[in-house]
């Protein structure tokens, strides 16, 4: 009873101090898991464009083309992790919604990212309804509290452009959060 006390107090003075401060300041630390996006593996050349489908649990499906994946395993796929550090408490963050946003990142190569679906969320709730699959996302989490963090997972679709060299192909994506 004492720590919720004191923890409500301490959140009333640091709303207190923090309600003139510029949304700008607010931040959300995005961590990728792994790092980079996942990747097909080598694939053969095909005559027209390919796309392969990512499921958010790392099952990968040609769903249009004739390109051929050489492996038939599955892949990691990526855990986006959002943190605002010790207890949740800078900008109020615990106490905040948090917009993510996910696109495509610019990218010259033959294969490129045409469609993102957000898997299971840890951690929150979203805010409205679940996001629908997208050439880009963009979607409200509720605040994730004092002790947590909030975490989902990320399927995508991925286009081979026709005629591309056969090998590995790299593609990428970009994750944004702020707080609302």
């Amino acid at each position: 009873m004492m720590i919720r006390t004191f923890l409500a107090a301490a959140l009333a003075v640091l709303a207190l101090s923090v309600m003139s401060a510029p949304a700008a300041q607010a931040q959300v630390t995005v961590t990728r898991s792994p790092s980079t996006a996942p990747t097909l593996g080598s694939t053969i050349r095909g005559s027209s464009s390919t796309t392969f489908s990512i499921s958010t649990s790392g099952v990968v499906t040609r769903t249009s083309g004739d390109a051929i994946r050489m492996s038939s395993s599955t892949v990691t796929i990526p855990t986006i992790n959002l943190d605002c550090g010790l207890l949740n408490l800078k900008d109020l963050c615990a106490l905040r919604y948090i917009r993510v946003r996910i696109q495509p990142a610019g990218g010259s190569g033959p294969a490129t990212i045409t469609r993102f679906r957000v898997g299971t969320l840890y951690g929150t709730s979203f805010r409205s309804s679940r996001p629908t699959e997208g050439g880009s996302v963009t979607f409200d989490l509720l605040p994730i509290g004092i002790l947590g963090g909030a975490s989902f997972t990320l399927g995508m679709d991925v286009v081979l452009q026709a005629g591309a060299t056969s090998g590995e192909h790299t593609f990428n994506y970009i994750v944004t959060a702020e707080l609302l």
